[in-house]
C-alpha cells in the first residue's frame, strides 16, 4: 500500500517540464551521434534544466499552482524549441514575393500563439492536475528513443574502440632509408581531381599539380576515392583496407557510424608508427573518426564561444532570434568556427609541427576545400548564412575560390617541411572524396592523390586509391608484407552508407 501511494505521489508531481526541456538535447544528439562528440551533450543539458528548474519553481512559487505552472511552461518549452524547426520550413515559401519565414513574421504568431496557451490554461483549463500524470508519461516516452540512441552508441563505440585497440597490433620494423622518415598524411577535404574541376567548375589546376610535380611528387592522374564519404573513406585508408573487412557490423540496411568512429581514431596506420616510436600528432577538426583526442600532440585552437552542437540547437529553436538580430546567426558562427580551425590548423603546420621531434606521424584533416565557402581566393573572410550544401550556382562560383586558396597554404607548407626536414619526409596530400554533390556519383568519386617518397616513385601508378597508400608506404619504407588489394571505388548516399555502387574508372592515363 505504501508504495502504491509512493508510486502515486511522484506520478503526480508536475517534473515533465523538466523532461520536456530535456529532450531536444537528447533527440539532437540522437539524431547526430555519429558525428558528434557525447560529451558535447552536458553542457546545454546541464543549463537547460537548470533553466527549466529555476522558471518552474519561480512560476509555481508565483501563482501557487504547481501544476497549472508546469503546462504552461511545458506549452512554452514546445512553442520555443519547435519554433527554428517552422522557420526553415517557411523561409523556404514565398508568397506574392513575401518570404513567410522571418522572424518579424513569425515572432507576433509565436506571441499570439503564447498568449493564447496562457489564456487556455488559466481560464479555461479547470483541473491541471489532471493532465500531470499524463504529461510526465508523454516526456519520460518522448526520452527512451535518443537515450536508447545515445547509450547504444557509447557501449557500440567502446567494444569497437577494444577491437581495434586488439586488431592494430603492428610488429617492429627495419628502415630501409636508414632513418625513420616523418610521414605528414594530409587530407583535403571534396579535393577533386584536376579533370573533374575542369569537368564542373572550368577550373583550371595544371599550375598546381605542376607545381608539386616540379617539388618531386608523384599525382596519380585517374585516382579515385575508395568510398564517397569522409567517415568512411578516412576509416578505410588509415586502416588500410576496405570497410567489411575492418568489420561485420556494417550492413546495406544499416545507418549506424559507431564502428568507424573507433576503428578511424585507433587505426592501423597510427598504431603502426607508435610502435615504431613516432610522435603523433592530429587535430581539432569536428569530426570525430579525424580528432585523435589522445594523441602525442592534439592540436586544438582556443575555446570559442558556443560548440558546434549548441549551434546545431540553437538553429533549431527561437534562441536564433536574438542571435540573428545581433547578426549572429546560428549558421554564420558555425562557419566562423570552421574557419578559425582551418586557420589554425594551417598556421600550427608552419609554425609548430616542425619543432615537434622526429620521428613523427602527423595527421591533418583539413575541411577545404569543402563549404562552408568562407574563404576567398586570398584567404579572406567571406559571410556564410546558409545550412547544408549550397546551391550549385553558389557552389560552382565559390568551391574554385577555396581551392585557389587552399592550394596556395599547401604549396607554402609543402616548401617548409621540405626546408625544415632533417631527412627526406614522405608526404601525402589527398582528396577523401571529390566535390559535395551526390546526384553524379562518377565525379563524387575523382580526388587528388599525390605523394612525395623520399626515393623514388616506383610501386606508384596512375590509378592507385587511398586504400593502398599505407600499404605501398609499409612495404617499401618498412619492410612490412602487405599486398596490395584490388583499386575498388564504392559510392553511397549519405542515408544508406553501405548499400555501395561500384564505379569503374574510365580514366585514361
Amino acid at each position: 500500500m505504501n508504495n502504491r501511494n509512493l508510486l502515486q505521489k511522484l506520478q503526480n508531481l508536475p517534473v515533465h517540464p523538466l523532461f520536456f526541456m530535456v529532450f531536444p538535447v537528447l533527440s539532437l544528439m540522437g539524431n547526430n551521434i555519429h558525428e558528434v562528440e557525447p560529451s558535447f551533450l552536458w553542457r546545454p543539458l546541464i543549463i537547460l534544466l537548470f533553466i527549466a528548474v529555476t522558471l518552474l519553481t519561480v512560476s509555481g512559487l508565483l501563482l501557487r499552482d504547481w501544476h497549472r505552472a508546469a503546462v504552461v511552461l511545458s506549452i512554452l518549452i514546445f512553442l520555443f524549441f519547435i519554433y527554428g524547426h517552422v522557420y526553415f520550413y517557411l523561409k523556404k515559401i514565398e508568397i506574392g514575393g513575401l518570404i513567410i519565414g522571418r522572424h518579424r513574421h513569425m515572432l507576433p504568431v509565436w506571441a499570439g500563439l503564447a498568449i493564447l496557451a496562457a489564456w487556455w490554461v488559466f481560464r479555461m483549463l479547470r483541473s491541471p492536475e489532471r493532465l500531470t500524470p499524463t504529461l510526465n508519461l508523454v516526456s519520460i516516452f518522448l526520452l527512451i528513443y535518443p537515450t536508447f540512441q545515445i547509450v547504444s552508441y557509447v557501449v557500440q563505440q567502446e567494444r569497437t574502440e577494444r577491437a581495434a585497440l586488439e586488431a592494430a597490433q603492428a610488429q617492429g620494423a627495419t628502415l630501409p632509408l636508414g632513418y625513420a622518415p616523418d610521414v605528414y598524411y594530409i587530407i583535403l577535404d571534396a579535393y577533386g581531381r584536376q579533370d573533374v574541376l575542369m569537368e564542373m567548375f572550368e577550373y583550371d589546376n595544371s599550375l598546381f599539380i605542376e607545381s608539386l610535380e616540379a617539388k618531386g611528387f608523384y599525382v596519380a592522374e585517374c585516382s579515385l576515392s575508395n568510398y564517397g564519404q569522409t567517415m568512411l573513406s578516412l576509416t578505410s585508408s588509415l586502416n588500410f583496407d576496405y570497410l567489411d573487412s575492418l568489420t561485420s557490423e556494417l550492413s546495406a540496411d544499416t545507418d549506424r557510424r559507431a564502428p568507424l568512429r573507433a576503428l578511424g581514431q585507433y587505426n592501423q596506420a597510427r598504431s603502426f608508427f607508435d610502435s615504431q616510436g613516432y610522435n603523433t600528432v592530429s587535430f581539432a577538426t569536428n569530426f570525430p573518426v579525424s580528432e585523435w583526442q589522445d594523441a602525442d600532440f592534439f592540436l586544438l585552437p582556443p575555446p570559442k564561444g558556443m560548440s558546434d552542437f549548441e549551434l546545431m540547437l540553437s538553429q533549431t529553436s527561437a534562441w536564433r532570434i536574438p542571435m540573428d538580430m545581433a547578426d549572429e546567426s546560428p549558421e554564420k558562427r558555425s562557419a566562423e568556427w570552421y574557419r578559425t580551425r582551418t586557420l589554425f590548423a594551417l598556421e600550427q603546420m608552419e609554425e609548430v609541427i616542425p619543432e615537434i621531434p622526429s620521428p613523427k606521424f602527423v595527421f591533418t584533416h583539413l575541411v577545404i576545400p569543402h563549404h562552408p565557402f568562407v574563404f576567398g581566393p586570398n584567404g579572406e573572410a567571406l559571410a556564410y548564412e546558409t545550412s547544408g550544401v549550397p546551391e550549385f550556382p553558389e557552389y560552382s562560383e565559390k568551391y574554385p575560390d577555396q581551392v585557389t586558396y587552399i592550394n596556395k597554404r599547401i604549396e607554402a607548407i609543402v616548401d617548409l617541411i621540405l626546408q625544415t626536414s632533417a631527412n627526406p619526409p614522405i608526404i601525402i596530400l589527398q582528396g577523401d572524396h571529390g566535390p559535395a554533390p551526390f546526384d553524379v556519383p562518377e565525379r563524387r568519386m575523382k580526388i587528388l592523390n599525390a605523394y612525395y617518397l623520399p626515393d623514388d616513385h616506383d610501386g606508384l601508378y596512375p590509378t592507385i586509391t587511398p586504400v593502398n597508400t599505407f600499404r605501398l608506404i609499409l612495404n617499401k619504407y618498412f619492410l612490412q608484407n602487405v599486398p596490395l588489394l584490388e583499386d575498388r571505388s564504392l559510392f553511397s548516399e549519405y542515408d544508406i552508407p553501405y548499400n555501395y555502387t561500384e564505379i569503374s574508372n574510365d580514366c585514361q592515363p
